[in-house]
């Protein structure tokens, strides 16, 4: 859906004629939705037992549990974290954004710059996750020690590199 969306804007943008400005406008919103929910729901996620964990962890800071108790919780401790990060190495993340990528190449038609900003907002989707993932842990396991196996910059690196193949 968000491909039609994509046209239609592209399309509304070449005309260039301001009785469409409304119109566009809310072309561009149904496109961005659309995108969203395809990058989110549709695709998958790369990092999903960590994403459970830590969907578990802003549960239970919003049902009134300390940032600082949340790691004495038997479902959210520190040994949790560990096994459950220590299940994304590097190479599996690298194995599951391949195959991710993969997916995307044959949803879409064979228009690059389609590709390549399913493929930016997938990256960003991610990153987001990442980074509030990790400011939840200087939070609520403040001196543990506990870091993801991978970075940020891990992660960018990867979709560089499948997109400059692409490209």
């Amino acid at each position: 859906m968000f491909e039609n969306y994509h046209h239609l804007t592209e399309l509304m943008k070449s005309m260039n004629l301001s009785c469409l400005s409304e119109l566009q406008e809310r072309a561009i919103k149904l496109y961005e939705t659309n995108l969203k929910e395809y990058v989110t729901v549709k695709l998958g996620n790369p990092i999903e037992k960590i994403s459970t964990f830590f969907l578990g962890v802003k549960q239970s800071l919003s049902s009134a549990v300390r940032p600082e108790e949340v790691g004495f919780q038997i479902n959210y401790s520190r040994s949790v974290l560990k096994n459950v990060i220590k299940q994304y190495p590097l190479k599996d993340i690298r194995r599951s954004i391949e195959h991710y990528l993969n997916k995307i190449e044959k949803h879409l038609c064979e228009e690059e710059y389609l590709y390549e900003t399913v493929g930016s907002s997938y990256c960003h989707s991610i990153l987001s996750q990442v980074s509030e993932y990790q400011g939840l842990m200087k939070v609520c396991y403040p001196d543990s020690g506990v870091t993801f196996e991978f970075r940020e910059e891990d992660i960018r690196r990867l979709f560089d590199v499948r997109m400059q193949k692409m490209g």
